[in-house]
């Protein structure tokens, strides 16, 4: 089979080696430059994909705030548990059921 390379506007370069050979053309497949074993082709996205990685970014940097909101709010529940003096979790101590800031952090 021949070695193809694809060549990515951020200077990527990908290399694939084709096995099968058949009659039909992908529509992502625009045009194609060279001959022998290295093959340029230029790919053209569908117009939905630009939409699909606005909706992934999204949903990549909303789960992190929430992650990390989550975190902080349990952390200061612990923080203020441990300025009372109550015994630590690891301790054995489970008076950080009681406290609201935790649960607010586990619930978030």
């Amino acid at each position: 089979g021949a070695v193809l390379s694809f060549s990515c506007r951020d200077s990527c370069q990908a290399w694939c080696q084709i096995i099968n050979v058949s009659e039909s053309r992908s529509p992502f497949l625009t045009s194609m430059e060279g001959t022998g074993n290295e093959t340029n082709w230029s790919i053209s996205m569908p117009s939905g994909s630009k939409y699909h990685l606005y909706i992934g970014l999204t949903l990549a940097i909303g789960s992190s705030i929430f992650i990390g909101s989550s975190f902080i709010l349990k952390k200061k529940g612990l923080l203020k548990l441990t300025d009372r003096g109550v015994t630590r979790a690891g301790q054995g101590g489970y008076s950080y059921l009681k406290e609201w800031l935790w649960w607010a952090g586990l619930l978030s």
